[in-house]
């Protein structure tokens, strides 16, 4: 038996600690590891992730010199390939893919290599899908540690594993871990010898003492220089990954094959920090969205070039915040601040490109309009169609009798809504079908509409019920108590509800693999209220309180849509609870498919809580019954309980216990306001490709924007409504100034841009 000793350093930027530390543990085993190669001629390390060779490249060039050095004599392996080791559940499948593209190009242009062996030893789960994403960019093998072989039996410790899409790759899972504590390592090659398959002839053993950064040490190094033949039929070699796997490549059809996913690993990660994951996953379809901009509508190649140059280092940040104990959640208070800060400053770069690419298209490309346009630009792949939001500009005039059409002279349906300022901004919604990569002009107008003219609607709203001719939602104080659906209801006796259930586990959830504490609230609102009744939305709303935390319900229909778009907001302040919700199915569904990045995977029905990804289906009594958000990460389907955990409150990277100092003071996750969407679809049968392109254009909605061919001057022209008239109005229209303001001052002061609060007037 050949044991291939892997020297590492187990190195996390983020953890216990915040990056500039990070950058500190990185520069510390580098050195430490250049000198044991200099020291020690047969000693060979392993090393991954391109953001900790650029920290050592920028800050100390001498010994990233020293490094490339021992690159290319064979004694520094490079492996991975990645940018870092991410968390594999929250990231989309571009940021999954963008991982190992940016961490690619980064070691093929500083040392000609690119890694063919998947590195995530410390990922807390592994997709079903990862398989296929890693064999797409030739990888051949893949090292993980979790999850642990009491949370996952595997059939051998060296498999071949293959993804939900057919694409596979030869797994290896570390025993007994990847980092060591002493110079003596006895133990731990014993226990790599006891789970290695004896008649492949092969394994690996990884060393290397630290868990904040260190390595290989000269005890380490003298142990194994001492002990290579005192274990029975073995031999230790100073190896790497890719020599283990080379080595085994002519027994590939001996491995046993797995098709599962390898999860079940630390649970409370899938939903903890519900506002970091979520600003990741919109970030990362945001990026994504831009690109696809950039390279559908920028003919310069210059300019394309620029653009699409930002975005890459845009995608640096969130390739950095998608780390395994940033984005799962795990790290300590301090280190929020900056991950927030990294997130917004890649959104921001996502928003500038998509603006400058997509104004400086509409003056090229659009055809000259000599009224106010709203632009709907499409640029997802796939059709879009459904109703569109916008608050165009009337220079703080009231909509009046204005209507909108298309650039024919068609009339389109518009409905007013509230806006999201307090007064003189007008708020309107209008259907929109837009082909792949599309447009629509559409004209807001304020000549005479067409005779007659009047949208149809099918929609009815009220304190107690919901409905279109698809779908009715009944509702009760607690939320949708039952979902009518072709004459069926697929929703049991408790309905659709939230409720908060006690969770005294650790940040990760390290001990168990569900939530079964006892529920310890459930949500009870203050009554629904309609809020809008048609004639293309209706919507209606339910306020209240969960526990000490603020609750808003808001259902929303569209006019001639089956679909049912569920809307929760939330001021959560719990500790040590869960926000979940649950939906009580009729009957036990016969089947359930979970979204994850890339494609799906079946799960067998029981308590166990799952990491997912865009979408959840069910299949229930003469149809399918779907899920679609980007903003709930975790759920459970026991029975016909299918249940979705929101928020959670532990203690921040905290594993249970007390520090040996403590005060007193603790921080809890998930403090605050949150806000989720989902869209509830029904049908016969719901395809998971159409499920995907949902969840997709949910996250990465048609882009709008006012478009003028000059700043026309709102109907009233010259004489604004007194409302709106300043100082200057009024002393010239005193001093018989201005005479057509004659007709404003007669109609009476209309509503005042900014009224006075009941405050001011006591004031």
């Amino acid at each position: 038996m050949i044991v291939h000793m892997i020297g590492n350093a187990h190195i996390d930027p983020v953890w216990l600690w915040r990056w500039q530390a990070g950058v500190d543990e990185a520069l510390a085993s580098f050195r430490s590891a250049a000198d044991r190669c200099d020291e020690y001629p047969e000693f060979v390390y392993t090393r991954g992730e391109a953001w900790l060779f650029e920290q050592v490249e920028k800050i100390d060039p001498e010994l990233f010199e020293r490094v490339w050095r021992h690159v290319k004599e064979g004694r520094w392996h490079i492996t991975g390939g990645q940018y870092l080791q991410p968390d594999l559940n929250a990231p989309t499948e571009i940021g999954l893919r963008r991982q190992i593209l940016r961490g690619r190009r980064y070691f093929e242009q500083c040392f000609g290599v690119s890694p063919k062996v998947g590195y995530n030893v410390d990922s807390f789960g592994h997709p079903a899908t990862l398989p296929d994403i890693l064999a797409d960019f030739g990888y051949e093998g893949y090292v993980f540690h979790r999850p642990a072989a009491h949370q996952v039996e595997l059939p051998a410790q060296t498999f071949r594993w293959r993804g939900s899409g057919g694409g596979e790759v030869i797994g290896f899972r570390i025993a007994p871990a990847y980092v060591t504590r002493t110079d003596d390592l006895y133990g731990q090659i014993t226990i790599a010898l006891d789970a290695a398959d004896r008649n492949l002839g092969h394994t690996m053993c990884f060393y290397g003492v630290g868990n904040h950064g260190g390595g290989p040490t000269k005890g380490n190094i003298e142990y194994i220089l001492k002990n290579r033949h005192s274990f029975p039929d073995a031999e230790l070699r100073f190896s790497t990954p890719q020599a283990f796997f080379d080595a085994i490549s002519d027994r590939r059809e001996d491995l046993p094959v797995v098709t599962e996913e390898l999860q079940r690993t630390f649970p409370g990660c899938y939903s903890v920090m519900h506002d970091v994951k979520q600003e990741q996953r919109l970030g990362e379809h945001l990026l994504d969205q831009s690109e696809r901009i950039v390279e559908n509508l920028v003919e310069d190649e210059n300019e394309k070039r620029d653009l699409l140059g930002r975005i890459d280092v845009a995608w640096d940040d969130l390739l950095f915040t998608a780390f395994h104990d940033i984005l799962a959640g795990t790290s300590i208070p301090a280190a929020w601040r900056s991950v927030r800060a990294m997130q917004g400053r890649a959104r921001i770069v996502g928003e500038e490109v998509a603006v400058e690419a997509t104004r400086r298209w509409a003056r090229r490309a659009l055809p000259p309009v000599n009224q106010q346009q709203i632009v709907v630009l499409n640029p997802d792949e796939g059709p879009w169609e459904g109703l569109v939001e916008h608050e165009p500009y009337l220079d703080f005039d009231a909509w009046g009798n204005r209507w909108l059409s298309d650039t024919g002279g068609g009339p389109v349906d518009f409905q007013l809504i509230q806006p999201e300022a307090g007064a003189h901004v007008e708020r309107m919604i209008f259907p929109a079908s837009i082909p792949a990569r599309g447009h629509a002009q559409i004209l807001v107008r304020d000549d005479e509409p067409p005779a007659l003219w009047k949208p149809l609607t099918d929609l009815e709203a009220s304190p107690d019920h919901i409905s279109n001719a698809h779908l009715r939602a009944d509702l009760d104080n607690s939320g949708i108590r039952a979902l009518t659906v072709d004459g069926r209801n697929p929703l049991g006796g408790g309905g659709m509800r939230l409720h908060l259930r006690e969770d005294h586990t650790d940040t990760w959830t390290f001990h168990t693999n569900r939530f079964d504490g006892p529920v310890s609230g459930v949500f009870e609102g203050e009554g629904w209220v309609v809020e809008e009744s048609g004639p293309l939305r209706a919507r209606v709303r339910l306020d209240g309180t969960l526990g000490g935390s603020r609750v808003r319900w808001t259902l929303t229909l569209h006019r001639d849509d089956a679909r049912l778009r569920v809307g929760i907001e939330v001021n959560f302040n719990e500790r040590f609870e869960l926000l979940q919700m649950p939906v009580h199915l009729a009957d036990p569904p016969a089947r359930r498919t979970d979204g994850l990045a890339g494609g799906q995977v079946d799960r067998a029905p029981g308590p166990t809580e799952w990491p997912v990804q865009g979408w959840s289906r069910v299949d229930v009594a003469g149809g399918q019954l779907a899920l679609v958000t980007a903003d709930a990460y975790s759920l459970s389907g026991d029975g016909d309980l299918w249940q979705w955990t929101l928020l959670r409150s532990p203690r921040m990277a905290w594993g249970g216990g007390e520090p040996l100092v403590y005060g007193g003071r603790d921080w809890h996750t998930d403090q605050g306001p949150h806000a989720f969407e989902f869209v509830l679809l029904t049908g016969e049968s719901l395809d998971e490709i159409a499920l995907r392109a949902t969840a997709r254009q949910q996250a990465q909605p048609p882009i709008l924007f006012d478009r003028y061919e000059g700043m026309d001057r709102p109907p009233w022209g010259n004489s604004p409504p007194r409302g709106l008239w300043l100082e200057a109005e009024e002393r010239a229209f005193a001093d018989g100034r201005l005479p057509e303001l004659k007709d404003s001052f007669e109609a009476g002061a209309a509503r005042p841009l900014f009224e006075k609060t009941e405050q001011d007037r006591e004031g």
